[in-house]
């Protein structure tokens, strides 16, 4: 067999024999780089046959294909003659852990996020057609983004006016954590069960195995099956629209996917059900896909922020019956698993909907009810317009515990969480607080809990260790670590703070809340300020204390340059920024000698 790993097999001249020989090779390759470099497993697993079926009836020199999130492309990129860059998968130099135009042309968008495929996939069909070209889109959707209302919106504007698109459900009952609400318990009904869609197989062998009569006898069948399935079932849901609807089928079976595609293809706008397993292949990851969803190669034994942060609500919620932990389908990513357990009645997962829980909290906060908003960074972007409309114009105490905030490290470009000092800056009533270690994360939740206000807690995935004995907050006041009657006071947040700890010659001041400025103690400061922050300096912290004085203090600040990063190292990327001590140590050295050098003349 054509060595696929290093060159463009081209899976339209196997037989299907050939194929299910070469999705257990794909396989066996996704296990092995993801098991040396970390990685999003079990979603791949489950996407390989789909992936194959896609290249033997696609031509991708011309069509295109759009993956959901992406995180399922490993099979795609191995296919498109990336196996080299696999190798190094979500390390500087290898290959991304999603879609990525850069390493190829198969790969039309850099997507990381959920729910936006089919409105891209569209835009790309009704570009096709504007220019009169030949080209087929195929749209790839995971169930758990049939969750997101943009999903929706696509949908609702293809029913209105139709365009040369395929759109693949890739059905496997999860997303990161189990999928939940009604559309998911739509798709519970719609897929029966793959017993019955083995049955189905079984039968159809069975009666085309008959002598003579085998092919008249199963067209009368599905005649039968496709009448009673149009008319009592309820694909009516996308027939409503417009879209003509295929399955559900063998998410595994390529022969299958593959005529449906061809099918799909002629009659389309299309939906095509695919019934696939989620970690297929490993016996572990089936049993536990949320655990498998992301695996990762590294021996961090550093603490983790996201449990902190579970294991203080759950402890608040003890005490206080109105507090509630909201999450969009990241349950466990954001340390509520606990909390899910133990309060069941005022834990709301929301599934891929962060505009509705953004919303939703504010509904709480207006009845009475404490909620805390768990989220990622990178995934509260997708609810701006809510934190500034529901919550930030209406004052409401909402509580935003932002996880995964500053560099992420492997996941790259998509997911780095450095742009939320910036745009929450900007809304007015929102509070931004940044803590240095877990036990200022645990008092500053507690703060948060009696402030009457919006406020948002941002923290990275890990810390290395407890700075200090963080006593009760009580009021966004910031706090002086280290003294040393320096002309050169470092202003440092989050994590940071551990950083500029090491630097010798100046004073060490935790700012702990980046909104409002203490400007209190901002007004007794002598000398120069450096500022630093894992954030964009635009709009950041720096930027905030250096409008405040108005070109009246020297302020040098530190943070990441106005450009995305796929920098795939949290180290390398702070280093880059000059977001290390050396780097700091060789700020506060110039400036002492710039000092020198002026109280001289």
């Amino acid at each position: 067999m054509t060595d696929f790993f290093s060159d463009n097999i081209d899976v339209k001249k196997l037989s299907y024999n050939e194929l299910n020989e070469l999705a257990n090779s794909l396989r066996k390759r996704i296990i092995s780089v993801t098991k040396k470099n970390g990685g999003h497993l079990a979603s791949n697993l489950g996407a390989v046959e789909l992936t194959i079926a896609l290249h033997k009836v696609l031509d991708l020199d011309k069509d295109y294909i759009v993956w959901d999130v992406g995180h399922q492309c490993y099979a795609h990129k191995l296919l498109t003659g990336r196996g080299e860059l696999m190798e190094n998968l979500r390390h500087d130099g290898g290959a991304s852990g999603f879609p990525s135009p850069v390493e190829s042309p198969s790969d039309p968008f850099i997507t990381g996020h959920s729910g936006n495929s089919l409105s891209l996939a569209l835009g790309l069909a009704r570009a096709n057609e504007l220019l009169s070209g030949d080209r087929h889109v195929v749209a790839v959707v995971g169930d758990g983004a049939f969750t997101s209302g943009e999903i929706y919106e696509a949908l609702n504007d293809l029913g209105e006016r139709k365009a040369k698109l395929t759109i693949i459900l890739n059905d496997n009952g999860m997303s990161i954590s189990p999928n939940v609400g009604a559309i998911s318990r739509y798709f519970n009904k719609l897929r029966i069960n793959k017993d019955f869609v083995k049955y189905k197989t079984r039968l159809k062998s069975g009666v085309l195995g008959l002598p003579f009569v085998g092919k008249t006898i199963f067209s009368g069948m599905r005649a039968i099956k496709n009448a009673i399935k149009k008319r009592y079932y309820g694909n009516s849901f996308f027939d409503k629209f417009g879209i003509r609807y295929y399955g559900p089928y063998d998410g595994h079976d390529i022969k299958t996917i593959s005529g449906a595609l061809s099918v799909a293809k002629a009659e389309s706008p299309a939906i095509i059900h695919l019934l696939t397993q989620k970690g297929k292949g490993v016996l572990a990851a089936q049993l536990r896909p949320d655990i498998f969803h992301g695996v990762s190669s590294d021996c961090n034994e550093e603490k983790s922020f996201s449990l902190v942060a579970g294991e203080t609500l759950c402890s608040l919620a003890a005490e206080y019956d109105n507090l509630v932990a909201v999450t969009a389908a990241m349950t466990d990513g954001t340390g509520l698993g606990a909390f899910a357990k133990e309060y069941p009645d005022r834990f709301f997962d929301v599934a891929i909907a962060e505009q509705h829980a953004v919303s939703l909290c504010a509904g709480f906060a207006k009845g009475g009810v404490k909620p805390f908003f768990c989220v990622y960074s990178t995934f509260l972007q997708r609810a701006f317009d809510q934190v500034l409309h529901d919550v930030c114009i209406n004052d409401l105490p909402v509580v935003f515990l932002i996880d995964r905030a500053g560099m992420v490290g492997a996941d790259g470009v998509t997911h780095q969480g450095v742009f939320d000092f910036s745009y929450l800056s900007l809304m007015p009533n929102m509070t931004i607080g940044t803590p240095c270690d877990g036990s200022e994360l645990t008092e500053m939740i507690k703060f948060a809990y009696s402030y009457d206000k919006p406020i948002a807690i941002r923290y990275p995935k890990s810390y290395v260790r407890e700075l200090q004995k963080c006593d009760k907050i009580d009021s966004t006041e910031w706090k002086v670590l280290k003294d040393e009657k320096s002309p050169i006071t470092i202003l440092a947040t989050g994590k940071t703070v551990e950083i500029a700890l090491g630097v010798e010659g100046a004073n060490v001041v935790n700012a702990r809340f980046i909104k409002p400025l203490d400007v209190k103690f901002l007004n007794k400061i002598k000398g120069t300020i450096v500022t630093v922050e894992d954030n964009v300096l635009l709009g950041g912290f720096g930027y905030s204390v250096s409008a405040y004085f108005g070109g009246s203090k020297r302020v040098l600040a530190i943070g990441h340059k106005d450009e995305f990063s796929d920098e795939r190292n949290c180290s390398f990327a702070l280093e880059k920024s000059g977001i290390t001590k050396k780097n700091i140590q060789n700020i506060v050295n110039a400036e002492l000698k710039r000092l020198e050098k002026q109280f001289e003349i």
